[in-house]
């Protein structure tokens, strides 16, 4: 789960999930697990201290993103996780109206283009 203000779009998530795997796969990981990198990934750093404050849930957060890492789950499982944690499920997608550009880190104005060329500068900082 990620914070709902951290994905700029559906795109962005999918870039974000494809560095991911290759990194794993080049056993270039910085963090320990597939959901810290991933959330380090989108806030385009290195520490992945910061990266839980940039992406991660945090107090006063109204919304936030099931992410399937494995891309296995079916709309089923979200249904009862959410249930479970007492979650109304959105019919929102990810977009530039909800998404928040300053607390990931990105300067200028926020675009998908910037979020996602942000998601590399994460590996070459």
């Amino acid at each position: 789960m990620i914070s709902g203000y951290s994905l700029a779009s559906d795109i962005h998530g999918w870039v974000a999930h494809e560095v991911l795997m290759r990194n794993q796969h080049r056993n270039s990981m910085k963090s320990n697990s597939l959901d810290g990198e991933f959330m380090r990934l989108l806030s385009g750093t290195h520490h992945i201290s910061t990266s839980f404050k940039r992406a991660g849930l945090l107090q006063g957060d109204r919304e936030a993103w099931i992410v399937d890492l494995s891309t296995q789950g079916d709309e089923d499982t979200f249904v009862e996780h959410a249930r479970r944690m007492g979650f109304e499920i959105l019919d929102d997608r990810p977009n530039l109206g909800i998404f928040d550009s300053e607390r990931l880190g990105i300067e200028g104005e926020a675009s998908e283009n910037g979020a996602i060329g942000h998601i590399h500068l994460a590996d070459l900082r």
